[in-house]
């Protein structure tokens, strides 16, 4: 064997866990969204990089639905209360860093 076959197999080995992981076992793995977002960052990068961030996110909101993986670690929601309850909740039991402090009277009023 040439010694690329046996680094492209060996990379394969290595990589492939990874791929099982995310798309099947991960904390994330059940929400919904492409299985190459799931995957890799790389898809988020490129929109991002190309100024595009924005509606890639919102176009795979209008066919995943209001909760949509974008990334192996990130997630997007598409609904007030999502938000509501993700930057005004104070019993997390986590302490929130004054940042937080903008969002007191969201959806207030």
């Amino acid at each position: 064997m040439e010694s690329a076959t046996i680094a492209l197999e060996a990379l394969s080995l290595l990589i492939a866990p990874l791929v099982v992981y995310r798309l099947w076992f991960a904390p994330l793995a059940r929400l919904p969204g492409p299985s190459i977002c799931a995957i890799s960052r790389l898809p988020l990068m490129y929109y991002e990089f190309n100024g595009r961030r924005r509606p890639f996110i919102h176009d795979l909101h209008m066919k995943y639905g209001p909760i949509v993986r974008v990334a192996p670690d990130e997630v997007s929601f598409a609904t007030r209360e999502a938000v509501k309850e993700i930057y005004t909740s104070g019993g997390s039991g986590y302490e929130k860093s004054p940042f937080y402090l903008l969002f007191e009277n969201f959806d207030t009023g």
